[in-house]
């Protein structure tokens, strides 16, 4: 709970006040009930289990699309969920809808960088594939290229540390984008073949003693 807390005054800083925010899987939901207390506003959570643990304002969805109106929201947070998602680009299009004008998304992700990251995300990935399906981690660049794809821009990012988690010790980053629809024209409707780019070419490859039958992108 005390790492709930903090992850939840790190994306209040990065807001402004009275924010409305949509948690995307939300987990045990710790992080929004914080949230709404520091942001002095009701954070709704979004997961597709039936319920969770902390009291807030819970709607479970089916994992594709939001069961939420157009432009209902200041800022989404995405707390290490896109790795899960089987398709990232149809999550983030969700979001952009949900934003309004300005509002921004706070994303964070493993990145698997070192060969002791891949080993972490490998495991992760076995712990959560029956759940989830199998896990879709990316290299710094394959985020920047799948975030242009979704038409966001990147307002800023920045490295977190590996041991801010002792129990799942992998290099991680933060970052705050925002809906761009000059970006999002642009590669959606000039240049579809993007999408391809963007969800192949930065997959991270497991290593080949990984297992193959649900390893990610095994050679």
């Amino acid at each position: 709970m005390g790492r709930a807390y903090d992850m939840a005054l790190e994306v209040a800083r990065a807001l402004p006040p009275r924010a409305n925010v949509l948690d995307v899987g939300c987990g045990n939901g710790f992080i929004a009930h914080h949230l709404s207390g520091m942001l002095g506003t009701t954070v709704v959570g979004l997961d597709v289990g039936d319920s969770t643990a902390a009291r807030i304002n819970y709607l479970p969805y089916d994992g594709r699309h939001f069961p939420l109106k157009d432009q209902s929201f200041d800022a989404v947070l995405l707390c290490y969920v896109l790795h899960h998602a089987q398709d990232a680009v149809l999550v983030l299009n969700e979001v952009s809808r949900v934003l309004r004008d300005g509002g921004v998304a706070i994303i964070y992700e493993d990145i698997p960088s070192l060969w002791w990251d891949r080993m972490v995300c490998w495991t992760h990935n076995r712990q959560w594939r029956g759940r989830t399906g199998p896990c879709t981690f990316r290299l710094e660049q394959g985020w920047r290229k799948t975030f242009t794809l979704a038409g966001f821009e990147i307002v800023s990012e920045r490295a977190l540390s590996r041991w801010r988690n002792l129990a799942h010790p992998v290099a991680r980053r933060f970052y705050v984008i925002r809906s761009n629809q000059r970006t999002r024209d642009l590669t959606q409707t000039d240049n579809p073949a993007l999408q391809q780019v963007a969800d192949h070419a930065q997959a991270v490859r497991f290593p080949k003693w990984a297992d193959r039958k649900y390893g990610l992108d095994v050679p």
